[in-house]
């Protein structure tokens, strides 16, 4: 009877341990690790790459001009394209022109000859005047336009005269317009400011952060 009671015992138990696996009290078995999205794809959690910061502009400066009319000028014409030019001013060098000028000897007697010949070589307006160093010398001109200087120059030493040229210039005070380009602008032109002003002949342009020593021609 004893044995009876045993397996009975037995068979209790295994039922309520049954019962207890199939209601989800016994622990679950360990779930597969999750498959991948289509087209190999994964899941990432880090944050997305900082955008690339934006080109800054760039300041360029246009100059020197020698006169207030010519920098009101080419200012109106940059406004007229949609820049806005900032004036500044800078003390500096203006060339007056090319002196073309013959030395004068030490002596009276050569320097009579030598005035004998400038007459006889047609340069009928050649007259004394102070020259380079202190000096005085016979000036045959001076000339705005750097050919007609250089032509003067060419007659006077195929004359056998000895002559030299030199450029003049003076103290004056220098304009610019400093301009900030965008990335997409395109390369500022100095002959498309200047208009008919023979200041533009050397008129550039240089990044605002150059030393500005360039003279203008006048």
């Amino acid at each position: 009877m004893r044995y009876l009671k045993g397996i009975v015992f037995f068979l209790v138990l295994a039922n309520v341990g049954y019962y207890l696996y199939v209601r989800g009290v016994a622990p679950p078995p360990p779930q597969p690790p999750p498959a991948p999205l289509a087209g190999g794809l994964k899941l990432s959690l880090e944050e997305p790459a900082p955008a690339a910061p934006a080109t800054p502009s760039r300041c360029v400066s246009i100059g020197p001009f020698g006169e207030l009319a010519d920098t009101a000028r080419a200012e109106a014409t940059l406004r007229g394209g949609g820049y806005v030019p900032r004036q500044r001013s800078a003390e500096g060098e203006i060339q007056e022109g090319v002196f073309v000028y013959i030395p004068i000897p030490a002596t009276a007697a050569a320097a009579a000859m030598l005035r004998k010949m400038v007459k006889g070589a047609g340069f009928s307006d050649a007259v004394d005047v102070p020259g380079p160093n202190a000096a005085t010398v016979i000036s045959l001109g001076v000339f705005n336009d750097p050919k007609r200087a250089q032509t003067r120059l060419a007659q006077a030493q195929k004359a056998g005269l000895g002559a030299q040229s030199i450029e003049r210039k003076r103290a004056a005070t220098l304009y610019w317009l400093d301009v900030d380009l965008k990335p997409n602008d395109a390369p500022l032109n100095p002959a498309d400011l200047h208009g008919d002003s023979a200041h533009g002949a050397q008129i550039g342009v240089a990044e605002c952060a150059a030393a500005h020593t360039a003279s203008v021609a006048q």
